[in-house]
Parts: structure tokens; sequence; C-alpha cells
């Protein structure tokens, strides 16, 4: 006896109320889907069915073989989803999340080069910079900024990055520039406010010691990073933040960093996928592709279950 073929059987009887009914939807004889059932109440030395003539309920025993064999069926064919679609060449619909500045500044640009690799990979992009949830939002790929703390999640970082102090070459011509971080208290400096709570996001220094926070009095503070880095651009002060949010201002000479030897440690760049997905063709060439663009001095962490 095939013990999983004949819990589907089993199940088959259950879900359709009778041995007659689930041979016709199994296309197997009534006789050969009643010996099936028999030989596993043998084999679980238990009965799983009360029957008469007119009548079929569960046992106890049977509610807890038929509640066990779902999961158990549900997860052999995840399993076999899977493997055919780690094998397969990748396709089918793939939808992302990304944070705004991190989609705008970074991942669109390179799309043409994943759109040419992989034509039968049709994705499907929103921006969000919330916590969202995988599963009910049907999403595949998540990148989030900050250590994910969701265990059920597949977690690859793929960016080390710091906070970096910058501003604009004409705002460093006309004020100097700041020694230490004490010297901020003399600069005009943009602040960024936590959207929810609108406090103030402390700055971040380290040298020597372990990381310290220090706040400088600020002329104009936005809860969008983007505009903030557009405003120091613009000459209106300096501002600190991620690595990663001013890399193309500074390439492009339109940001000089400052306080190079201050510079503090931020949090990583993660691409998170969902357990029974993330071994999918078209998750890891995608995964693959993110980490490929977010090439830094720190080799990105192996796949990790967190």
């Amino acid at each position: 006896m095939d013990r999983l073929d004949a819990l589907k059987v089993f199940c088959a009887v259950v879900d359709a109320g009778g041995f007659s009914k689930a041979a016709d939807k199994l296309g197997l004889s009534t006789s050969s889907v009643t010996n099936q059932v028999a030989a596993l109440e043998a084999h679980f030395r238990s009965r799983l069915l009360n029957r008469t003539t007119r009548s079929m309920s569960l046992t106890d025993e049977g509610r807890q073989c038929y509640e066990h064999a779902l999961r158990l069926i549900d997860g052999m064919s995840q399993l076999e989803n899977g493997l055919r679609q780690a094998s397969g060449t990748p396709s089918g619909v793939l939808r992302v999340d990304l944070p705004s500045s991190i989609s705008r500044n970074l991942v669109a640009p390179a799309l043409p080069r994943f759109i040419a690799a992989y034509p039968d990979i049709a994705l499907r992009l929103t921006v969000s910079d919330r916590l969202i949830d995988m599963v009910d939002e049907g999403v595949d790929v998540m990148v989030r900024i900050g250590e994910p703390a969701d265990s059920n999640l597949v977690a690859r970082r793929l960016l080390a990055m710091d906070y970096v102090c910058c501003a604009a070459p004409a705002f460093v011509t006309r004020h100097g520039t700041p020694a230490t971080p004490d010297d901020l208290a003399r600069f005009a400096c943009l602040n960024f406010l936590y959207p929810k709570s609108r406090q103030v996001r402390p700055w971040l220094f380290q040298r020597g010691a372990g990381p310290y926070a220090q706040t400088p009095p600020g002329v104009i503070a936005f809860d969008h990073v983007e505009s903030m880095i557009a405003a120091a651009q613009a000459g209106c002060g300096i501002v600190q933040a991620l690595s990663v949010s001013v890399a193309g201002p500074i390439a492009d000479a339109s940001l000089v960093p400052l306080l190079r030897d201050w510079a503090a440690p931020g949090p990583g760049l993660w691409a998170l996928t969902q357990a029974r997905h993330h071994r999918a063709a078209k998750v890891k060439v995608f995964v693959d592709f993110l980490a490929g663009l977010f090439d830094s001095a720190h080799a990105p962490l192996n796949d990790k279950q967190i």
C-alpha cells in the first residue's frame, strides 16, 4: 500500500461524503476505494470512519487523520511545484514590492537588462515603504531596509550601508565644512522626520568606540528622504542619509561627502521571500539580479532562514 495515495483516497471519501462518490471523482472502482481505506485503518490499527448503509461519519481518530493528511498532501504539492519551478525556465508573473527611493533611483533604471535576460517573466512592481504581509498581498519578493524580524521569511542581505553626511559644493564653498559632529551646530542642517511618530531621527556617528547619536538643530525637517536630499542638492544645508540614497548625487558631484572619518554603520538592505517560494526560478533570478545591482565592499550574506 502506498500510504500517501491511500491518504489521498481517504480525504476524497471524506470530502465527497461517500465511497462511490469518491470513486467517481477519482476514476477508481468503489471496491478499490473501499480497500484502500480499509488498508489505511489496518495500518493505523484504528477505525477512521463510522459507516452504515445510509450514513458515514469520522471517528475521533479519523478526524485527526484527515486534518494531518490535508497538511501532508498540501505540503507535498507545494514541494513538487517548487521543485518544478526551480528546475524550469524562469517565467510567469513576479510580484515585487520596493521602497520608493530604491525603486526610482536604482532598480527601475536597471530593469531593461532584466527584461532582456528574462522575457518570459512579467513583473508587477509596487512601491511602498510600509510593512506588508507578503502572503496576504501576494508578493513574491520584498526589499526592505533593516534587519527583518519575520521568522517565516527567507532573507538575503543585498548591501551593507553607512550613514553619510554631505552637502552641495556651493554650500561648502559659502560656509566651509565641519571638522567634527559637534561643529554641525554652527551649520544649517536638514533633518528627517519619522512619518508615524513625527519625531526627528537622530544623526549617528562613530569614531573609535561604538556609534553614538547626536541631533543637530535643523532648519528644515522632511518625512521624505528624496525631498530631503533634493533640498541638500539645492544648497539648503547639510544632510545625513544612508549611503545607498546619496550614492547617485555623490557620483554626479551634486553632493560632496563630509565627516568621512565619523561615518557610522547603518542598517542593511534585504531581499525577503516566502520560504515556500524562494527557490522558484523566477524568484531566484530576480534576487540574484538585485544582488548584482547592490555591489558593495561587504560581501553579501548567504540566504538564511530568519
